[in-house]
């Protein structure tokens, strides 16, 4: 017969807490959210009231547009563009081809670009870009953004779904039909 190792006798003392009650545990459920609430409300305060000045004067100009004005730099340490981003509701298609839909489109980024460099909600703005969009259904949204310059004489300038400014590339001479060597 084989024997078994004997197993040595170990005593685990535990010591135990006063457990804590739950009406403690719902008390510190209530103060971190209420803690939690007030840094979210601090934060957004002190992050968007340089912006509500232009922010009321854009709705004063444009009733029911709902704008959201917030800028800064995409990258601090390196050194990109101040940028001041307008986003903007607006009953005209931002995509039509219609001269007068293009019209009303140039006058709200004109109005707005005026209203920037009025209002300067921040220092230093390099660029504005301006993001308009029209609800049509539930499930549908046309939108188009343009980019300006806040130098003297700049062009609006379109951009692309990803953020960059969209160029138009002409045919050359050999691209085109009928100019086969």
């Amino acid at each position: 017969m084989s024997q078994q190792p004997a197993l040595a006798a170990t005593t685990v003392v535990l010591t135990s807490k006063k457990p804590v009650s739950g009406r403690t545990v719902v008390v510190l459920m209530f103060v971190m959210g209420i803690l939690a609430t007030a840094f979210l409300y601090i934060y957004w305060t002190l992050h968007l009231t340089p912006f509500m000045p232009l922010q009321e004067a854009i709705v004063r100009e444009f009733p029911g547009s709902a704008p959201r004005v917030n800028g800064g730099r995409k990258k601090i340490h390196k050194q990109t563009p101040m940028i001041l981003r307008i986003a903007i509701k607006s009953e005209t298609d931002p995509t039509s081809e219609a001269p007068a839909d293009q019209q009303a489109m140039l006058h709200l980024r004109q109005r707005i670009a005026a209203m920037t460099r009025e209002l300067q909600p921040l220092p230093g703005i390099e660029q504005l870009e301006v993001h308009v969009y029209k609800l049509l259904k539930e499930d549908q949204i046309r939108k188009q953004a343009w980019q300006l310059l806040m130098t003297d004489g700049a062009q609006w300038q379109p951009l692309d779904e990803t953020g960059t400014t969209a160029t138009v590339q002409k045919p050359t001479a050999a691209a085109a039909p009928g100019n086969s060597k």
